[in-house]
């Protein structure tokens, strides 16, 4: 077999197998979007595919409690040829809700670092406090303007605190939202998919970065979190 024709193989047997690969993630992913939409059905919830462009993923919604909600996973590709949810990409997730809302403020919980508290921006000063403020900004997103007067606040068990940072521009309301069973469900939240939770004007949010939910078991922990918070909100 000469150089031309070794080539010409291997070209083909290459092209075959990159074939079959993405066909068997496809045949995967919708196993896995299947699993999610007889779940959510199953809890008496809306299931909405999501295909637009680059981006897809679903959007179910609800009703629990009397506090509608919405959560939305989405994986964007980089490029027009990478659309499994295997590929390099933007992933998100978000659960959120009207149902719990701060007419003021924010609060706003998120993974610890693994160095320690976040300090205060205003405090360090130069590039370190540049640096923790764009951490902050980047996890308030458009409440980037009540950044000025949030501070971290020591509530919680000791397993809390050592997972998460609770920041509140009052003390008050982010104890009113740590109630016991709040705290049991965010330490039982697997570490693996790092979440944060923030409450402001527009209502509550949950959002996992870099993350779309295939699990249905994570899918339906997601939502009974969300909807536990909103209910400790409530109950004052």
């Amino acid at each position: 077999m000469d150089d031309l024709t070794l080539g010409i193989v291997v070209s083909v047997g290459t092209a075959v197998f990159i074939g079959a690969i993405l066909l068997l993630n496809r045949r995967l992913q919708s196993r896995r979007m299947a699993a999610l939409q007889t779940t959510a059905t199953a809890r008496g919830w809306e299931y909405t595919p999501i295909r637009e462009g680059r981006t897809s993923g679903y959007r179910i919604t609800g009703r629990t409690q009397g506090s509608a909600w919405t959560l939305e996973s989405t994986f964007t590709a980089s490029s027009a040829d990478s659309e499994s949810s295997t590929s390099t990409g933007h992933r998100r997730t978000c659960w959120q809700s009207a149902g719990a809302a701060l007419a003021d403020g924010l609060i706003l919980i998120g993974p610890r670092t693994a160095a320690g508290p976040i300090p205060d921006p205003q405090a360090l000063g130069g590039l370190a406090g540049r640096v923790v403020q764009k951490a902050l900004e980047l996890m308030l997103g458009e409440d980037v303007a009540l950044l000025p007067g949030l501070q971290e606040v020591p509530l919680g068990s000791g397993a809390l605190r050592e997972r998460y940072m609770i920041w509140a521009h009052d003390e008050r309301a982010a104890r009113r939202l740590l109630t016991f069973d709040v705290e049991r469900a965010l330490t039982d939240w697997p570490a693996k998919l790092p979440l944060a939770v923030k409450i402001d004007s527009h209502g509550l949010q949950i959002t996992l970065q870099n993350t779309q939910l295939l699990d249905p078991t994570a899918l339906e922990q997601l939502v009974d979190l969300g909807v536990l918070l909103v209910a400790a909100w409530q109950e004052e």
